[in-house]
């Protein structure tokens, strides 16, 4: 059986957690973003009276983005990077240290690009700086970093990324592979 995914995101006049209380199934864990069982169900009924409530109330506001692929590129290391060599994505730079690496920063491990790799890709995924954070992720293998937008479809294309990291050499100076979608479409009622 074939399956696709969807991305939907709703905008409503609510705050996160008045909306988040009209949408959270009774059986749901807090913290806890899948709920599994019957719960799935609760969950699915109260999204769509939600939905509902907003059209005939409130006013909302969907983007449906349907197949979504979030827009990546991927970087290589051949070798080691020196201590103060950068990698700048969306304007925030990620430094190679010798030692002591702290927020934005990855330790220099001498004659191992896998493991530089996942050091970078590491302090990517823990930066809590703005134009990171919920933005971009990172994933490593064998020296290879690939970088990608959290979100899927097009909104990650225009991420830019340049280094000037020794042995570091980046496919592309903006995420250009993937960020489509097959499907989109907006749809707006009482706002």
């Amino acid at each position: 059986m074939a399956s696709s995914k969807f991305v939907l995101v709703v905008t409503t006049n609510n705050d996160g957690p008045t909306t988040a209380g009209e949408i959270a199934p009774t059986t749901s864990t807090p913290g806890q973003s899948h709920t599994p069982g019957a719960g799935a169900w609760a969950a699915v009924d109260n999204i769509a009276r939600f939905l509902t409530s907003e059209m005939l109330g409130r006013g909302i506001n969907i983007v449906y983005f349907d197949t979504a692929v979030s827009a990546s590129t991927t970087g290589t290391f051949t070798g080691d990077p020196s201590a103060g060599d950068t990698v700048t994505i969306n304007g925030v730079a990620f430094t190679a240290r010798a030692s002591g690496a702290v927020a934005n920063e990855y330790n220099i491990t001498a004659g191992s690009v896998t493991a530089n790799a996942a050091a970078l890709a590491a302090a990517i995924n823990e930066s809590t700086t703005a134009r990171i954070l919920n933005t971009v992720r990172a994933t490593s293998a064998l020296g290879v970093v690939t970088f990608y937008s959290v979100v899927p479809g097009s909104s990650g294309i225009t991420t830019t990324i340049t280094e000037s990291t020794s042995n570091f050499t980046l496919v592309a100076t903006t995420f250009t592979t993937g960020g489509t979608q097959a499907h989109n479409a907006t749809l707006s009622a009482g706002l």
